[in-house]
């Protein structure tokens, strides 16, 4: 079997040559000549010195293709432009921080190349900030597992590999990483999980916490009627939408205390109206999100795929 290993990278320039010699050491391991392989790193707009890094691989032991974005856009964009690129049928992706352990990757492909169609890590021993990052991916995979056919445990894992043929237009959109073992699921397609490492973070920093759970309740939402969209517009939106139907059922519930509790009638207060306020805004802002999201998706069909691309290199076997 074949292999494309893509790891966006933003702001890394520190774990690039650890990172980079640890995968090396590792694929010639599982190296038997029965397998091909192929890196692509992505530089999502970094601002210091990644890419001048990721030139300085030059000297791998299997082709390397590296991309640099014009401006940063996301991890799931990163992702798809290596998606774009890739030439193999099965694709594994990585965090390029080394709190995926590149000393999994053989554990992980011999579990896959057993028969399933994505084979996801477990993070079960977390090295993070409890409430910072654990807390939050708890709460977030509590609510993916609940609203979702996916029974995975650690959905936020950056460590995959699937077949690329479960990637479509049903589970491309939006940050399509996050939920993508979820999304896969809900299209049919059989997903395995395995306890992976989860190493310290040693060089740089998290953008991850709390606003996590704000984008999976929102994404859930889409994947469950509009599954079959890209773009993230819907986010935008979302948030004000989701703001909205909080403070709904935190002013409905504050009216229902001060009726047990206080003996205040509903008509005593402006709460009922501001309720239904804050819900109907909710949905409003909802729908506009939706279809700006379908209007900008028309718009995206005619856009050039490497329109984001700044530089690409490309280094051969040596």
């Amino acid at each position: 079997m074949n292999y494309t290993l893509i790891v966006p990278f933003y702001n890394e320039e520190k774990n690039i040559p650890s990172f980079n010699t640890e995968l090396i050491n590792n694929l010639k391991k599982i190296d038997n000549g029965k397998r091909s392989f192929e890196i692509i790193y992505i530089d999502d707009g970094s601002s210091d010195e990644t890419f001048n890094e990721l030139k300085k691989l030059n000297t791998n032991s299997f082709e390397t293709l590296i991309i640099k974005h014009r401006n940063n856009l996301s991890q799931s964009a990163a992702i798809n432009t290596g998606l774009i690129q890739s030439k193999y049928e099965n694709i594994v992706i990585m965090d390029g921080d080394l709190q995926n352990d590149p000393g999994d990757l053989s554990k992980m492909i011999s579990e896959f190349e057993k028969g399933t169609d994505m084979l996801i890590g477990w993070r079960k021993q977390r090295k993070d900030n409890f409430f910072s990052r654990t807390l939050p991916s708890i709460i977030a995979n509590f609510i993916v597992r609940l609203f979702s056919e996916s029974k995975v445990h650690d959905h936020g894992c950056a460590f995959k590999i699937f077949k690329k043929k479960v990637i479509d237009d049903f589970t491309n959109w939006g940050d399509f990483h996050r939920l993508l073992a979820a999304r896969v699921a809900n299209n049919g397609y059989h997903v395995s999980e395995m306890e992976v490492k989860h190493n310290n973070r040693i060089h740089g920093n998290s953008n991850y916490g709390f606003s996590r759970i704000v984008k999976v309740f929102i994404d859930l939402i889409y994947l469950k009627f509009f599954k079959n969209y890209k773009t993230q517009s819907i986010y935008f939106f979302g948030i004000f939408s989701f703001v909205s139907f909080l403070l709904s059922i935190l002013f409905f519930i504050y009216m229902i205390v001060l009726k047990i509790f206080f003996d205040t009638s509903f008509i005593q207060t402006p709460l009922p109206l501001l309720v239904i306020f804050l819900l109907m805004i909710g949905l409003i802002f909802l729908f506009i999100g939706i279809l700006a999201q379908l209007i900008i998706n028309q718009d995206s069909k005619n856009t050039k795929k490497e329109n984001n691309i700044e530089e690409k290199m490309y280094f051969k076997k040596n």
